[in-house]
This record gives C-alpha cells, sequence and structure tokens, in this order.
C-alpha cells in the first residue's frame, strides 16, 4: 500500500508540474516596455515579463526611482534608455503577433507579472534578442534556469563587447545603469 501511494504522489507531483510549465501560442496585445509584453490569456489581459531579462524603465514608476537612487542618474537620462529599449522590443514583435509562450502561467513576479521566455514566429527568443541586440541585460534579481543564465551571460559579454544597442552610442550611461564595470 505504502509503494501504491508513493507512486501515486510522485505521479501527481508530476501532473502538476507539467499543467504549470504550459507552452502556449498567443497574441500579443502590446509591448508595455523592453521586458514586459502583454497578451490576451485565458479571456484576459495578461502583463508577462520576459524571464530572465532586464531592460531600463521608460516610464516613471517604482523601479526607474530605485535605478535613479542606486546609480545616480537622471530620470531623463535613465528614461532615455527605457524609451530605445521598448522601442527595439516594438520593432521586434508587434500588435497582433503571434508568440510561443512557456512559463508557469500560475506563478508571478512582485509586480504581477508571469515570468516566460517568448519566441516568435522564425523560432527567436525574443528574451534572448533583447541582451543579443543589446537592449537590455541579463537580471541580477531572482533564481534563473541554469541554461538560460549561461546563454544570457554569453549574449551579454558578446553585446558590451561588440557595442550592441544601448551599449554602443550610450555605453557609459547603460554601463552605470547596469551596474557592471566594463
Amino acid at each position: 500500500m505504502r509503494k501504491k501511494a508513493t507512486y501515486l504522489c510522485f505521479f501527481m507531483l508530476f501532473v502538476v508540474m507539467a499543467v504549470s510549465a504550459e507552452a502556449l501560442s498567443l497574441v500579443v496585445e502590446k509591448v508595455e516596455d523592453g521586458d514586459t509584453i502583454v497578451v490576451l490569456l485565458r479571456g484576459k489581459s495578461e502583463r508577462l515579463q520576459l524571464q530572465g531579462i532586464d531592460a531600463p524603465e521608460d516610464v516613471e514608476n517604482a523601479k526607474l526611482k530605485r535605478d535613479i537612487k542606486v546609480t545616480g542618474l537622471d530620470r531623463a537620462t535613465l528614461q532615455s534608455l527605457g524609451v530605445a529599449a521598448t522601442q527595439h522590443l516594438r520593432s521586434l514583435v508587434k500588435p497582433g503577433d503571434s508568440v510561443q509562450v512557456s512559463g508557469n502561467f500560475d506563478q508571478r513576479d512582485r509586480y504581477g507579472r508571469i515570468l516566460v521566455t517568448a519566441v516568435d514566429r522564425a523560432g527567436n527568443s525574443l528574451n534572448e534578442l533583447m541582451v543579443r541586440n543589446g537592449y537590455a541585460m541579463m537580471t541580477r534579481y531572482g533564481t534563473i534556469d541554469a541554461v538560460l543564465k549561461a546563454r544570457l551571460e554569453k549574449l551579454e559579454s558578446d553585446a558590451i563587447a561588440s557595442q550592441q544597442g544601448l551599449w554602443g552610442e550610450n555605453r557609459k550611461t547603460a554601463l552605470i545603469w547596469s551596474g557592471l564595470k566594463n
């Protein structure tokens, strides 16, 4: 009897993990900022955070205030980085585009967003493209899957070295924002 209960317990755990790590094809309603998209999910608009990345803020919010305090940079300078990041994500995905989204749709970050990996129709990870193109960095907060973390670290390092996106014309400011020394 104990063996059956153990097997049943493992089976139930497997089912819960499989259901919570869904992959869905969703339609983008809007790009909110450089690391957040809005989609229609289960009949309502949901904010999805591109997991593992962080882009500068383009609007007044608590994170922008924290970034100002931590970096010593002024609001306009930081927001200009955020506007560039948001515009770049908008160039990659537009309202009406379908994206393949995977993640745990029952788990949210402290801002109420669902953490996901989003892939465009061509099979490109938006998370990775934002870092590769130099408009986001690997997040320094929370836990990231080891495989994704390794890919993002390499992409970030390459983007900085080749002065892509924000690491180009805005290199000094972007490095201050990111807290990186390079």
